[in-house]
């Protein structure tokens, strides 16, 4: 929470991270599934894709999953987040290397996760423009959005499971307000949620994801080296 001063954005993060689940990712996690999880994150970070799986980390995977840390398709890991196998609408590039995302809030957190520069791409939920975000300050800065009226939708919804296909379905990048509100006149029922800015998107994504390797002494491997 150190990184967010928008009042707005520290109103909405205890409602979109509930204390249940930073618990069950983070509490009692073993040193071998830590090291475990690190290896998972550096392998999108350098290659863009998971690392093979090895049948004798099943269990420390079980554990990852069930962390709701990663996420598993047979013996592919679909999902680390804030990274995705899958063709997702929205992406970030990381020292070179592109990887998509979970959601939209996932690809506005990433850079910060590891401290580096990075540009989030996404389609717009509505029209399916694409939306350019750079982010620059050890991930932390947003340096540049167009279109400047960019908007992400941070839906609330009931998880208490796998976010990657419950609250994360409801993490949605737009290219405007405008469309931002033509989508949900088309939704039904309430949408409950906070509609960001991208500067306040690039605040709740840093909070969210800057802790997943702040404990890593090393340093991610550069696509040069």
């Amino acid at each position: 929470m150190s990184v967010v001063t928008d009042p707005d954005v520290a109103n909405a993060l205890p409602q979109l991270l509930t204390e249940w689940r930073a618990r069950k990712q983070w509490d009692t996690m073993s040193v071998p599934a830590r090291d475990l999880h690190l290896a998972i994150l550096k392998a999108f970070l350098n290659h863009g894709q998971p690392p093979k799986v090895d049948p004798q980390d099943k269990a420390l995977l079980d554990d990852l999953e069930a962390r709701n840390l990663i996420v598993m398709d047979g013996e592919t890991i679909q999902h680390a987040y804030s990274f995705s196998n899958g063709d997702m609408p929205h992406s970030v590039t990381i020292a070179g290397i592109t990887n998509h995302t979970v959601c939209a809030i996932d690809a506005f957190g990433a850079s910060a996760m590891v401290g580096l520069p990075g540009e989030v791409r996404f389609d717009c939920g509505a029209c399916g423009d694409c939306v350019s975000v750079k982010i620059g300050d050890q991930g932390l800065t947003l340096l540049e959005a167009e279109p400047q009226d960019a908007r992400i939708w941070a839906g609330i919804v009931e998880d208490g499971g796998c976010a990657a296909s419950s609250q994360c379905q409801s993490m949605i990048g737009f290219c405007s307000e405008a469309h931002l509100e033509s989508w949900r006149g088309q939704q039904s029922g309430d949408t409950n949620g906070f509609s960001f800015s991208a500067a306040q998107a690039l605040q709740a994504g840093s909070a969210t994801f800057r802790p997943f390797m702040a404990h890593d002494a090393k340093p991610i491997q550069r696509p040069s080296e």
